[in-house]
């Protein structure tokens, strides 16, 4: 069994509608071990938004899919083929194709034709990108950094030791990951997983825009 549980919060204006706190709940907060960004915001149209039985925005087949059950465990696959609904499911949030399969990058990445990865200026521009894959034993690979093009980040996530990934979302400030550690007296406190990542590293704590991820310690209720 998972010794983290994933979770997926919308945030207070992303999805639009949720009427979302947009943070971590409060009482989960001492379980909690890192928190990460999502993908892009759905007038990008990157697919649907699924959470705890309300479809937000409709799940479209084909679509990278981060698949949360009612154990905590997170999968990525490409929905309708890989993951598809069913009665554990408690969680979705698509974000256009998978770019990595089986272990290698998805071919096209370079030339993005069909457009299935965004516009060919998201793309194919060296900026700042961040992505979420599963490794062959099942367990979650998050990965950001700057100057990164879809080729590159392909690249790395493979090099990670991803058999099936997806980009999240891109651009500077939009790529942010907390991880907890013990702060001594003042008790666990989040710290960003790289320096450059632009924001506080309280971010998920306090009400944010944009939905994320968040995992706890397996023995925290969902």
């Amino acid at each position: 069994s998972a010794t983290v549980r994933a979770h997926l919060v919308a945030g207070t204006a992303e999805p639009p509608g949720t009427g979302s706190a947009g943070r971590i709940p409060p009482a989960q907060l001492p379980d909690v071990v890192a928190a990460f960004n999502s993908g892009f915001k759905m007038s990008a149209d990157p697919g649907g938004f699924f959470l705890n039985g309300n479809s937000i925005r409709d799940l479209v087949d084909g679509k990278a899919s981060a698949v949360v059950d009612d154990q905590g465990r997170l999968v990525v696959g490409q929905w309708g083929r890989d993951v598809q609904m069913g009665p554990h499911i408690r969680a979705v949030r698509q974000n256009l194709a998978l770019i990595v399969e089986q272990g290698r990058p998805v071919a096209g990445l370079d030339r993005n034709t069909d457009l299935r990865w965004g516009s060919a200026k998201n793309q194919l521009q060296y900026t700042w990108r961040s992505g979420l894959g599963i490794t062959a034993h099942g367990d979650p690979v998050y990965l950001a950094g700057d100057k990164l093009n879809l080729v590159t980040l392909g690249a790395a996530m493979t090099q990670a030791g991803v058999v099936t990934g997806m980009e999240l979302d891109i651009h500077s400030g939009l790529q942010f990951f907390s991880m907890w550690h013990d702060g001594g007296t003042r008790g666990l406190q989040p710290l960003r997983l790289l320096p450059t990542m632009v924001g506080p590293a309280q971010r998920y704590v306090q009400p944010d825009r944009r939905d994320f991820f968040y995992f706890t310690t397996s023995g925290a209720a969902s």
